[in-house]
């Protein structure tokens, strides 16, 4: 293939008007020598960090605010590449004082509570007090851990901070809005649902040889990329892909914005395509609005509530793989070359690898916090129980524990009536999936090359497709629309009326 110089000195492009080529070129552009070599001048490390903060002011899935204080650690891992550790911790702890809650409304309810409480401070700072209260707590925990004065919590500490959870969202739902002991433990229930996994994997590290010192740990709790998504591990695993040279920084970054920038493609895919076009210039209907129609007696055409699940499903994994892309890339350029979040899903060929392969890191903690645990203490003699005992509580326990967390705050304020409705949703919803997961290992067999096409390419893939695109139907721990007009949508998709 001829090659020219282009701007970017020393770097070769592809000489023709071709896209495979550019697309070629563009995917391997963290393995060409002349790009990587590029990438460690100052130019090409502004120019990256140009691109990716460019990106992100395009994908308004992110806070601006939130942007903004991703920009500051950039710059700052940029400036200091020997004090990545110490710039994670500062603007981790920062991120944790000023934006301690994951779910939007909880700030709403958070004002409502704590500004009567501390009237002398800004709304901004409010959270400051009572966030130096929990890191207090989170050191309490981690000392424990070495000095085991409460043997329960140093050998169960996920446990006994769940423990804790139970008894805080008890007391929130006993007690009236205008008791005295409401306001404390709604506060320190936003708080620990919030960063309950986050602080789960520091506990977890804290076990290793390799653990970090203790205010750095901290800056874990909630570091300053979290914003909605899952943990992505712990700081061990943060680390460990920390790059050691300028070369691997370069490769780092490259990944990073080459992640962005298809983040960002995603993004205006979903937005462009599916909102803009389908939904309002099309006027094709949501999935949500047809199961409400049928749930009134006025059902859709078959053909078009089949293409709703269709058009829904596609949406979801397009708009979810923005999101994550999106976050991944920061930690990317900032120095931590860390796995993607989604990859190809639609590519797999079981219902367990898009499981792994669609969130990875919500998988993940699932798999730390609940499926290992399990598979080390049962049902050891009995290698096929194990796997499905294991999967069930990763699958099912952890992924209704998780909702479950990071409701509760919710559940004082507006009730529990819809919360359990939600909750059973839901927990249908994980039932399938988890009973999915379990046919997948145990019982599907693995397409192989020698099947031929059509058996080893196609089938598999859509018939995992179709598993997943049918079991949004019920996937709504909201419940915006109840379980049972689900399961009625979805089983009238094969003409059956319930």
């Amino acid at each position: 293939m001829t090659a020219q110089t282009t701007a970017l000195p020393g770097v070769r492009q592809p000489s023709r008007l071709n896209p495979l080529e550019w697309r070629r070129w563009w995917l391997s552009i963290d393995r060409n020598e002349a790009v990587i070599a590029w990438a460690q001048t100052l130019p090409g490390q502004a120019v990256l960090h140009a691109v990716l903060l460019a990106a992100l002011s395009l994908i308004p899935i992110l806070r601006t605010s939130h942007v903004a204080l991703m920009a500051v650690a950039l710059m700052l891992c940029w400036a200091l590449p020997q004090r990545r550790l110490l710039v994670l911790t500062v603007t981790g702890l920062v991120y944790f004082l000023l934006r301690p809650f994951k779910m939007g409304p909880h700030y709403e309810y958070f004002e409502q509570i704590a500004v009567p409480l501390l009237p002398m401070l800004p709304a901004a700072l409010i959270s400051v007090p009572f966030g130096l209260l929990f890191l207090g707590f989170a050191i309490a925990m981690l000392r424990n851990q070495d000095l085991k004065i409460l043997v329960f919590a140093a050998n169960r500490p996920l446990l006994f901070m769940f423990l804790i959870g139970c008894v805080l969202a008890a007391a929130t739902l006993v007690l009236p809005r205008d008791h005295v002991l409401f306001a404390p433990a709604w506060i320190a229930l936003a708080f620990l649902t919030s960063s309950f996994f986050f602080l789960g994997y520091v506990l977890m590290d804290h076990r290793s040889k390799t653990k970090l010192p203790l205010h750095a740990q901290l800056g874990f709790v909630r570091p300053f990329w979290a914003g909605f998504a899952a943990p992505m591990k712990g700081p061990a695993f943060i680390l460990k892909a920390e790059a050691r040279s300028d070369a691997d920084l370069a490769v780092s970054r490259l990944k990073g914005v080459k992640l962005a920038v298809w983040a960002l493609i995603l993004f205006l895919t979903w937005e462009w395509g599916f909102n803009r076009l389908i939904h309002e210039v099309w006027a094709f209907p949501r999935l949500d609005d047809l199961i409400v129609a049928s749930a009134s007696g006025d059902p859709a055409s078959l053909g078009m509530r089949w293409g709703a699940v269709a058009v829904d499903f596609m949406a979801m994994v397009i708009y979810m793989g923005a999101a994550i892309h999106a976050v991944v890339a920061v930690v990317r350029v900032s120095g931590f070359c860390i796995p993607r979040g989604m990859v190809s899903p639609l590519g797999s060929r079981t219902i367990a690898e898009f499981w792994g392969r669609y969130l990875f890191y919500f998988k993940e903690m699932l798999v730390d916090f609940f499926f290992y645990p399990t598979f080390r203490r049962y049902f050891k003699n009995h290698p096929r129980l194990r796997m499905a005992f294991a999967t069930f509580a990763a699958a099912f326990v952890g992924n209704i524990l998780f909702d479950f967390m990071h409701a509760m705050p919710s559940v004082a304020f507006e009730g529990s009536e819809r919360y359990l409705q939600g909750l059973m949703s839901y927990c249908v919803y994980a039932g399938v999936l988890t009973a999915g997961i379990i046919w997948s290992q145990l019982a599907q067999s693995t397409p192989k090359p020698a099947d031929g096409f059509v058996r080893y390419n196609v089938l598999p893939r859509a018939q995992v497709i179709l598993f997943f695109a049918l079991l949004q139907i019920i996937d709504d721990s909201g419940a915006k629309v109840l379980i049972g007009d689900r399961v009625s949508y979805l089983t009238g998709l094969f003409g059956v009326s319930l």
